[in-house]
Parts: structure tokens; C-alpha cells; sequence
């Protein structure tokens, strides 16, 4: 019997063999990959998500007032799409995003420069600074569209904001974090204070502004937001507020998908340009 069964079984080749073995390790060496396993962890935490989602709702467990069922909302993204109001506020939205997140980039850095240069000058207005940081977003919305009006600029100054505070302390530590010896090096060949900063300064700062754009944008996009549920006649907070106030859950459920999309590009986006200046990281 055992005779029989061996006669039976396949022999393989040499090549067989290492064609089968190669074809192991490459499996087992992708398994091993972290960025391969966090692609199957997403894909199972949204592939489970989706199939509760549906669950739930298929069976009533939530109120369809609640939890709007995935045909709704794919019906909602269709009629978005098609008739593009969909393009029109998330343009908007964009759009005060980035001049928002320029604006406070661009303030931020003017003022981290202004604090190297005077110490005396940090110390009295960075702790001002930072009690402007600790005032909610939200409360102080209403008294930045009463003191500039309904249209663009209040939207900008919250989005602004927003993404100040961030950028301007990691900018100012990444500054301030010098190595002593090196400061010490360009004085002694007689560099200026704006050539230590221009070539020694900024490019050790790069590296701590990087990551702090990711978190800055992602908070111009929420001060964009409030704005928009304050006072606004397009974007995708105005369009979201309209939506819940005609009890469209469907419609409110797509617009967050779309505007979560959004928030994944504008990381995206921060992360191509850490890869495109890691050259100048330390």
C-alpha cells in the first residue's frame, strides 16, 4: 500500500524545486513587509466596516436617521457627480484650505525669524501666542466674520489660524536646536547672523517642519470647516450643514466620504513633499 502511494506522488524536477522555494520566500519576504502588511490591515478594517455597515442597516439595528444605508450614499456621490455641485464646493473648500495653510506657513516663518534675531522679543510674545492658541476655534468664529464680513477673508484668518501655532513652534525649535560647536564654527569664519541662519538654521528647520505641515493642513481644512457652517454660501462645510438641516443622511454621509477623501489627498500631498525634500532633512 505505502509502494502504491509512492509510485503516486509527484516527483519534482531541481528547477521545480527552486521555482517553488523562490516563489515561498518572495511570499514570505512581502508578508514581512511592513507597508504590504498595513495595506492588509486596511483592507480588512474597510472591507469589515462596509460589510457591518450594510449589516446594520440591512437589519434595522441602527435608525435610518442615523446611519444612512451604502446605496443612499451611492446614490447621493452618483447625483453629486452628475449635476457637479460636488466640484463646485469642494473647489471652495480647496481653495481656502491652501490660502489659509500659505498664509499662516508664511507668517509663521516671518515670526520664527523675528525670534532668533531678538530673544527679548520671544519671550514677551510667544506666551501671547499661545494664549491666542488656547482660544476655541469655534467660539471665536462668530466675532471673526462680524469683524470682517461674510465673504472670503474670515474664512482665510480661521483656516490661518488654524495651522499657525503648529508650524511656528516647530519651526522656531527646529531653529533654536543647534549643536553650540557649529554656531561657534560660522562665527569664527566670520558669518553674518543672517548667513547662520540661511545656511544652518533653515535647513536644520526643514526637518522639523515637514511633519508639522501634515497636522497644519489638516487643521486649515477643519478651520475651513467652521467657517463654513458659521457663514458661507458654497463649500463642503455649507453643503454638509444644508444637508443635515433637510435631514438628507445619504447626502451628509457622501459629502463626509468626499470630504475625508480630500483630507487623505491633502496628506498625500504633504507626504510627496517630505519625499521631495528629504534631501535637505538631517
Amino acid at each position: 500500500m505505502s509502494a502504491t502511494k509512492t509510485e503516486l506522488m509527484p516527483v519534482l524536477s531541481g528547477d521545480e524545486v527552486r521555482k517553488t522555494t523562490g516563489r515561498e520566500a518572495t511570499l514570505r519576504s512581502a508578508l514581512a513587509s511592513t507597508n504590504v502588511r498595513a495595506v492588509i490591515i486596511v483592507l480588512v478594517i474597510f472591507g469589515g466596516g462596509f460589510w457591518l455597515w450594510n449589516l446594520s442597516t440591512e437589519r434595522g439595528w441602527v435608525s435610518p436617521l442615523l446611519l444612512a444605508p451604502p446605496e443612499a450614499v451611492g446614490e447621493a456621490l452618483g447625483r453629486m457627480f452628475s449635476d457637479g455641485t460636488i466640484w463646485t464646493n469642494l473647489a471652495a473648500t480647496a481653495q481656502i484650505t491652501i490660502l489659509g495653510l500659505t498664509i499662516a506657513i508664511v507668517l509663521a516663518l516671518l515670526i520664527s525669524f523675528l525670534f532668533v534675531f531678538s530673544e527679548s522679543l520671544r519671550k514677551a510674545v510667544y506666551p501671547m501666542l499661545i494664549i491666542i492658541q488656547t482660544f476655541p476655534k469655534v467660539a471665536i468664529a462668530p466675532l471673526i466674520i462680524a469683524g470682517f464680513g461674510y465673504g472670503t477673508t474670515p474664512k482665510v484668518i480661521l483656516a490661518a489660524l488654524m495651522a499657525f501655532f503648529p508650524i511656528l513652534v516647530n519651526a522656531l525649535v527646529g531653529m533654536t536646536n543647534i549643536n553650540g560647536d557649529q554656531v561657534n564654527l560660522f562665527r569664527s569664519v566670520g558669518a553674518s547672523k543672517w548667513q547662520v541662519i540661511r545656511k544652518l538654521r533653515i535647513p536644520n528647520a526643514i526637518s522639523y517642519l515637514l511633519p508639522a505641515l501634515n497636522s497644519a493642513a489638516v487643521l486649515a481644512l477643519i478651520g475651513t470647516i467652521v467657517a463654513e457652517f458659521v457663514s458661507a454660501r458654497e463649500g463642503m462645510g455649507f453643503a454638509i450643514q444644508a444637508a443635515v438641516q433637510t435631514g438628507s443622511v445619504g447626502t451628509t454621509f457622501a459629502l463626509l466620504f468626499v470630504l475625508g477623501c480630500f483630507g487623505v489627498a491633502i496628506w498625500l500631498t504633504m507626504a510627496a513633499l517630505n519625499f521631495l525634500l528629504r534631501k535637505y532633512q538631517r
